[in-house]
Parts: C-alpha cells; sequence; structure tokens
C-alpha cells in the first residue's frame, strides 16, 4: 500500500467529516432533526487519529473548516501562498500537513492537465513605401 494512500483516505474522512458537522449546523439552525446523521458522525470521529480530530475539533470551534485544498501554490482556506518546499511536500503526499498561516489540514487539488495553448505569432503591420 503506498504513503498515499492512507493520506488520502484520511483527507475523505476529514471532508465528510466536515460535510455532515456543517449539515448538522444548518439543520439546528433551521429546526430540523439531524439525528440520522449522528451515527455516521460518530463512526467518522472513531475512524480519525485523536491528534488529527482534536486539531479538526480545534478549528471547527473556532468557526473554521478543518480542511483546505491547494491551488497553485495557494490555501483556499487563507489565500495565502505556501512556501516552495511545502508545496513541494503537499504533491507527495506523503503525510498529513497544516498550512502555515491558517493551521487548516491542507492537500492538493487534482491537477488537470490541459495542453498548452499555441503560441500567437503576430505579424506587424507592412508598411507602405512612399
Amino acid at each position: 500500500m503506498p504513503a498515499s494512500e492512507p493520506i488520502a483516505d484520511l483527507r475523505q474522512r476529514l471532508e465528510q467529516l466536515n460535510e455532515l458537522e456543517d449539515d448538522r449546523m444548518q439543520a439546528r439552525r433551521s429546526g430540523r432533526s439531524a439525528l440520522n446523521s449522528e451515527a455516521l458522525l460518530e463512526s467518522l470521529r472513531a475512524n480519525i487519529p485523536l491528534g488529527v480530530l482534536s486539531h479538526h475539533d480545534r478549528l471547527r470551534s473556532r468557526g473554521r473548516r478543518s480542511i483546505a485544498e491547494v491551488r497553485h501554490g495557494v490555501c483556499s482556506g487563507c489565500h495565502m501562498s505556501l512556501p516552495t518546499g511545502l508545496q513541494a511536500e503537499v504533491q507527495r503526499e506523503s503525510s498529513l500537513l497544516k498550512c502555515e498561516t491558517c493551521g487548516r489540514f491542507i492537500f492538493q487539488t487534482e491537477v488537470s492537465v490541459e495542453p498548452p495553448l499555441p503560441a500567437k505569432v503576430s505579424q506587424s503591420p507592412k508598411r507602405s513605401k512612399n
């Protein structure tokens, strides 16, 4: 099993946990019952390491999501540029990393490879001889 698979699995669990907690907060605001998601929430929390879970809870208590994507070297949580070394670590996905500015767990977004646009050859207008 490659080292990135447990990290990807943890990322997925954190994303689900954030979504369920957001849904639960919206349900409480609207007066709906969210009992059906409580069991799922507890099972997700049981499968997340204690250190990660405590940091997640700390961020959530401040009203923040605990995860953020890295796009073009920028944390999507605080919109600050990451140091080059940290960007390389994020791309390797070898360990769970935090943004040095906002403290969120950061993950590389799926990079879609787009073909480069063809270079435009500009032709200068020809001058007429007088």
